[in-house]
């Protein structure tokens, strides 16, 4: 079953923002939510953000719900007075809605094992046909994909509490320039409870993933640090 629930994970990814939050109910378990360094939460509150909000909520599928977002404060600064078109650098809390209502996993670590053996399986279907190495592997997808395509990259770490995988993306934006960039995102169960927290930046290099998974470890410890009992 959470085998499944990664796979579907993957399919829906599309650069999604909503509201930020503290923390958040999971049935009867409290999750606390980490703000990542340097980003701010987007607020309902801004015109402009709920605008956003809104259009994203319609495009999830019923299966998901994102209950956090952020973007990088300076960038978030500049959208809200119109110097900036676009929020590059952001983050996002997403979870699945068929696994809010349950208990706590009793063994979140054998979990994640379903879950990234899930994702893992998703990864070498999509990529088997390419170099095991990840930047060359990175560097040959971004090549080939085209606007409008959405290329899963894999898992790319594998931890004892956290299950890393990332996903290539290339679409058309609201300013109407073409975008490129990377989604990169953790699965891990604070509290026992499911959660993936993403972690957006655009592709610069075979390099790209490498920086953003070095920094979204940091981003995941500190989730993890603040939910322990």
């Amino acid at each position: 079953m959470l085998a499944r629930l990664a796979a579907a994970f993957v399919i829906f990814l599309c650069g999604a923002l909503q509201a930020g939050a503290e923390s958040i109910t999971l049935g009867q378990t409290v999750v606390s939510l980490t703000t990542p360094p340097g980003q701010c939460a987007l607020q309902r509150a801004q015109a402009g953000e709920a605008r956003l909000i809104k259009v994203i909520e319609d495009l999830l599928p019923k299966t998901n719900r994102l209950v956090a977002a952020f973007a990088d404060c300076r960038q978030l600064s500049d959208w809200r007075a119109g110097k900036r078109k676009l929020l590059d650098d952001t983050a996002q809390y997403q979870t699945v809605i068929s696994a809010e209502s349950g208990p706590p996993e009793p063994d979140p670590g054998q979990a994640l094992k379903q879950v990234c053996a899930g994702l893992r399986a998703e990864g070498d279907r999509a990529m088997s046909s390419l170099t095991p190495d990840l930047n060359a592997r990175i560097e040959q997808v971004m090549r080939a994909v085209k606007v409008s395509q959405t290329r899963f990259l894999g898992v790319i770490a594998e931890e004892a509490d956290a299950c890393y995988a990332a996903v290539a993306q290339r679409f058309k934006t609201e300013a109407g320039t073409d975008k490129t960039q990377i989604a990169l995102f953790a699965a891990a169960f604070p509290r026992g409870k499911l959660i993936f927290y993403y972690l957006y930046a655009p592709y610069r290099s075979g390099d790209t993933v490498t920086a953003m998974l070095a920094k979204h470890k940091a981003n995941v410890a500190a989730l993890l640090a603040a939910n322990k009992p």
